[in-house]
């Protein structure tokens, strides 16, 4: 998955980066969290890596040991150019381990923390698990030692949901080109594309929102917060295109399924990019939570099951090309990026990643524990939108991460409204069975 990443990834163009933000309520001291970082990062040795030379006739790309730079850790005074920073400047592969940590003032009080990842290097677990290890180093708590479950505290399981993970988040996974294609075809043609409401503008942008974690009846099967997440989402899309005069179709999601045995915080689990995608499909939905939606959210809680059991093949026109022994790096990444544009059309309509529960205490001492978390996934025209979630204090908290060019940052922000006013009323319809 790194290699393809990496075949895909135009730096001047792309930025392909995790983005991990968390809300603390005291202030941070910049030099203590620096050692902090260096500490947690020599805990982790396969990230603290940066991408060797590389020619174009070599076979594959190669990492090696690399020092953390002096401002991999820097504090900043304005949140809103730091959290453009997260979505817009991937940190350099080849200059250092790809993360930067960075801090800001955020609103009303108390520090933002801001981790930005290279997705060649890591997923959203990944960045979850070393924010987990910064917070104990910060705090002085021995890594691995923390009590859990204890009353008032958080532990990070793995994750909520084991196989709902990773932003991960590839814009085309290695089977995707072949495979979503002829899926697609079968299914009732090509993904229905999202009604633009911008004026055409580059870079990304995110909306982030709290909700109150949608609940369920006692229905058997029990929709799974997921669930009712995937299902808000294709209906707020097709109310979306409905509302804009926009033509409407098959709506298909990507789903990151984390492929670690029992997720990203487990004893011994790898760090790095442990995903793939599944894509839920459910046809045309009716806009709206109406009487179709029970039918719909039983529909995807079908598909979500099926998905998380299903055995992972990896394989697909894309992963063969990949890891064609013969075919130089000079010849695999435009052959990769050709594939991925001529799949283009059947590319999913959005991506929706979720992190499921985070327990883990996240303590910084002095600076306290979060009181909001949030990540989200790097996104590609032609889908230009990823929704992320994890749920924090009973919480559920929600990153629209959108192109610019597909949404303004008013209209993201109305559409994660629609959004949440879907997902409630899904959970009332739910709580009334």
């Amino acid at each position: 998955m790194d290699e393809y990443s990496r075949h895909l990834l135009q730096e001047h163009l792309d930025a392909d980066t995790v983005h991990l933000e968390a809300h603390l309520p005291g202030t941070v001291d910049v030099e203590r969290l620096r050692a902090a970082f260096t500490r947690t990062l020599a805990g982790h040795p396969t990230l603290q890596v940066r991408q060797s030379d590389s020619r174009w006739w070599h076979r594959r790309y190669h990492w090696e040991p690399a020092p953390i730079g002096p401002t991999a850790v820097a504090a900043s005074a304005d949140l809103g150019h730091t959290r453009h920073r997260a979505l817009t400047e991937p940190p350099p592969l080849a200059a250092g381990p790809p993360l930067r940590l960075e801090t800001a003032p955020a609103p009303g009080g108390g520090t933002a923390l801001l981790l930005t990842a290279a997705h060649t290097l890591a997923d959203a677990g990944t960045c979850l698990r070393l924010l987990c290890d910064l917070a104990d180093h910060y705090s002085g708590t021995p890594v691995g030692e923390r009590p859990v479950g204890s009353a008032g505290e958080r532990s990070v399981g793995a994750t909520g949901q084991r196989s709902v993970g990773t932003s991960g988040q590839r814009s085309v996974g290695p089977a995707d080109a072949s495979a979503t294609a002829r899926a697609s075809s079968a299914r009732g043609g090509r993904p229905m594309r999202i009604a633009p409401a911008a004026s055409p503008s580059p870079g990304t942008g995110v909306h982030l929102s709290v909700l109150p974690l949608p609940r369920t009846g006692a229905s058997k099967p029990r929709p799974t917060v997921n669930d009712l997440l995937l299902t808000a989402v294709q209906l707020t899309l097709a109310e979306w295109n409905h509302r804009h005069d926009h033509p409407t179709g098959p709506i298909h999601l990507s789903m990151p399924i984390d492929d670690r045995p029992y997720g990203p915080l487990a004893p011994g689990a790898p760090m790095g990019n442990h995903n793939h995608l599944a894509t839920i499909r459910a046809g045309t939905p009716a806009p709206g939570a109406g009487a179709g939606a029970a039918t719909l959210l039983g529909r995807i809680s079908a598909q979500t099951r099926a998905a998380k059991a299903a055995p992972v093949t990896g394989g697909g026109l894309i992963a063969g090309l990949v890891s064609t022994p013969w075919l130089p790096v000079g010849a695999k990444a435009p052959l990769t990026r050709t594939l991925r544009r001529v799949a283009a059309p059947w590319t999913s309509t959005a991506l929706v990643s979720n992190l499921g529960q985070v327990t883990h205490p996240l303590d910084f001492g002095p600076a306290g524990q979060p009181d909001a978390l949030w990540f989200s996934a790097p996104v590609r025209m032609p889908r230009g939108l990823s929704v992320s979630a994890l749920t924090l204090d009973g919480r559920l908290h929600l990153a629209v991460r959108h192109c610019h060019q597909l949404l303004g940052q008013p209209a993201a922000a109305e559409l994660a409204r629609r959004c949440a006013e879907t997902l409630d009323a899904l959970a009332q319809e739910g709580r009334r069975r």
